[in-house]
């Protein structure tokens, strides 16, 4: 290894890790070549934006939670909330936990209400997603095609008139007619076509020139040699990260589940039943082995992923008990100010930090559990090599697993005692 490829690699971890404090000390030291070495790992120069991690958050659009996010804001010095998402604000939040075709329902109702309250997220610096559409397309609904294209272009003009140009987007089929002719329009996509590897997003990418984002499966979130390749490949495209999604990890069930909720599965076929047997019920049977493979990233995790150039994350919620009344923007505040300060949410339900998990009756302290979970630093060197060696060649998970079983174990034996009768034998 020459001289100059060391003094590169040193200079490249240093601003990896935003401890450059002064770029012409290395300028001069290094001499012209330093400009070269940037240009070559432009990649890398794209790490972290003031070293800010920025988060998007669903919104219902009442004021009281936006200002309470403002609120957010103001308290956390390197995490901030930066981007709204939802649909419509006077009936969407009791359809939370079901995904809809966002632009089937009838605009005009709503735009008047909905207008202002858009406009004061603006006005405080929020970028503004409109959720369009669901991952797949009712059946019954390409027999009204020219109805829906109609209602369709006048939600799009609206959202236009109102300053939104961002639309987060599932279907193959919308980001074709929005990139033909929408093109002002950005498309921030959402891949729960399951997407896991890179020439499926190659495809995609080059085949829709105006993607600004994409929120890659999550299933990919702990395949760091995926990830990078992704930043390296398509710098121009922001990847954002889905931090708090528990559903079962690699589940058999998820695409159909999801086509079910659509209205794709014919209801004699398959019911509510057969998904709660057989992907919801896991949870409970094997709670240890769900924390240690579910794709969570746990807010001390979040600087791992800012060494390889990404800084976007995505917070869920909208199938939460606590959507409705706010309180889910209080879990976003532990998450948020956990990654600088592990104190902060030790003492917390973790169930907070795992959407999938809000509404059950897990009460397991993040202190209790954390300590046992699987390091992030493993998957960073072997994350890429999980999905063909896991439980073979590798069972770091399984052993993780276990001793999370023996925790869970302690804690079921004391709650056993305390509700065992008191003896009053003389």
């Amino acid at each position: 290894m020459t001289y100059y490829s060391i003094l590169y690699r040193y200079i490249l971890d240093l601003f990896v890790q935003d401890e450059i404090k002064n770029l012409n000390i290395y300028v001069a030291a290094a001499g012209g070549t330093l400009l070269s070495f940037f240009k070559h790992f432009k990649d890398y120069s794209i790490m972290r934006n003031n070293n800010i991690y920025k988060f998007s958050i669903p919104m219902p659009f009442y004021k009281e939670h936006l200002d309470k996010v403002i609120s957010i804001n103001k308290n956390i010095e390197k995490s901030k909330i930066t981007s709204l998402y939802f649909s419509l604000p006077t009936n969407s939040s009791d359809f939370t936990g079901f995904e809809q075709d966002r632009f089937y329902w009838d605009f005009e109702t709503d735009f008047e209400f909905w207008k202002p309250l858009i406009e004061y997220s603006l006005n405080n610096n929020f970028d503004f997603i409109y959720v369009l559409n669901s991952p797949v397309i009712y059946y019954e609904h390409y027999k009204k095609l020219p109805f829906m294209l109609e209602k369709l272009d006048k939600l799009l003009n609206n959202l236009r008139k109102t300053g939104i140009n961002k639309v987060r987007v599932c279907n193959p089929q919308l980001m074709g007619h929005i990139n033909k002719y929408y093109s002002d329009f950005e498309l921030f996509i959402s891949t729960s076509s399951e997407m896991k590897i890179i020439k499926e997003y190659t495809n995609l990418f080059s085949e829709f020139k105006n993607i600004k984002e994409c929120v890659p499966s999550w299933d990919i979130n702990k395949n760091f040699k995926l990830l990078k390749n992704l930043r390296k490949l398509f710098p121009q495209i922001k990847l954002e990260l889905m931090v708090n999604e528990g559903c079962i990890p690699a589940c058999s069930f998820r695409i159909i589940h999801n086509n079910y909720f659509n209205g794709n599965c014919p209801y004699y076929c398959y019911s509510d039943m057969f998904f709660i047997e057989k992907c919801s019920s896991k949870i409970d049977k094997n709670l240890a082995y769900y924390f240690t493979n579910t794709n969570i990233i746990y807010p001390w995790e979040i600087k791992e992923y800012s060494k390889i150039g990404i800084s976007n994350f995505k917070l869920v919620g909208r199938n939460s008990e606590y959507f409705k009344t706010g309180e889910y923007i209080d879990y976003y505040n532990y998450y948020l100010k956990g990654i600088d300060n592990i104190n902060y949410i030790k003492d917390i339900a973790i169930k907070y930090l795992n959407n999938h998990l809000h509404n059950n009756n897990i009460n397991y302290k993040v202190s209790e559990i954390m300590y046992y979970l699987p390091d992030i630093k493993h998957f960073t060197k072997f994350g890429h090599l999980c999905s063909s060696i896991c439980g073979t060649d590798c069972k770091y998970c399984y052993k993780c697993a276990e001793k999370i079983q023996k925790v869970l174990n302690k804690q079921e034996e004391k709650l056993r005692k305390k509700s065992l009768p008191i003896c009053k034998c003389s």
